[in-house]
């Protein structure tokens, strides 16, 4: 069964160690709300895995540096937040209940929260932040497949599969042997955005980089390529 031990190092604070037969290696982690913490594999004395972070100190005071500026720059989620996703849109409410759930119905994802809480309670927001992602992943496995499908067939494109992830950096990408990923976060954009990732993507069946060719290729089936390529540069594929 996996163990956790809490250590506290100077200038860094608690870090969390996750012993667990599982892990192949000493590693460093941390995510937003989550803290930092290393996966130590079975096998790996505390002692050992103490020195690891002493050793990595430098590298993990400047990453939680970062990782804090971008969790101060997080939405704070309440009642008054605009947030829409494709289908629907926010509400956050207090009811009177024990704990907090969440429910689509009629194009409103709602939110729904014991009376007394704090709206920034740590764990709330990241409730909310994880219900807004299943919304966008429904929606994404229900419209997805199928505007591909038709702006393939549209354009004259053939593609192998197509997968819904979660991605924190990129919009989409196509494989060598093109089997083509794309961000459930495209849910969030103009319908005309999202369809220029998509066609992106299916030209990367046919030309496999960014030359001259690719760009043209993609400029002659996206018209306004130009202009839209500039707008999506607004839009974050993370939830700030």
């Amino acid at each position: 069964m996996p163990t956790e031990k809490i250590i506290y190092i100077k200038d860094i604070g608690e870090v969390a160690l996750r012993t667990d037969k599982r892990f192949k290696r000493l590693s460093i982690r941390m995510a937003p709300t989550k803290g930092i913490w290393i996966n130590v594999p079975d096998g790996i004395s505390i002692k050992e895995a103490i020195k690891f972070a002493e050793e990595n100190k430098a590298w993990i005071i400047q990453a939680k540096q970062k990782k804090d500026a971008r969790e101060s720059q997080q939405t704070i989620f309440d009642q008054d937040t605009k947030f829409k996703t494709k289908y629907h849109e926010l509400r956050i409410t207090q009811v009177t209940t024990k704990s907090y759930s969440s429910k689509l119905n009629n194009g409103i994802l709602e939110v729904m929260y014991p009376v007394g809480m704090e709206i920034i309670n740590t764990d709330l927001q990241e409730f909310i932040r994880k219900s807004i992602i299943e919304t966008l992943r429904r929606e994404a496995k229900y419209y997805l497949p199928k505007r591909i499908e038709f702006l393939a067939k549209q354009h004259g494109f053939k593609y192998h599969s197509v997968q819904i992830k979660n991605t924190k950096s990129r919009w989409g990408s196509c494989s060598h042997d093109n089997k083509i990923n794309l961000s459930l976060h495209l849910m969030r954009l103009p319908e005309e955005l999202s369809d220029m990732v998509i066609l992106h993507e299916l030209c990367h069946t046919v030309v496999k980089n960014h030359s001259i060719q690719f760009w043209e290729l993609l400029a002659s089936h996206c018209p306004n390529l130009a202009e839209k390529k500039n707008r999506i540069k607004k839009h974050s594929i993370n939830i700030i």
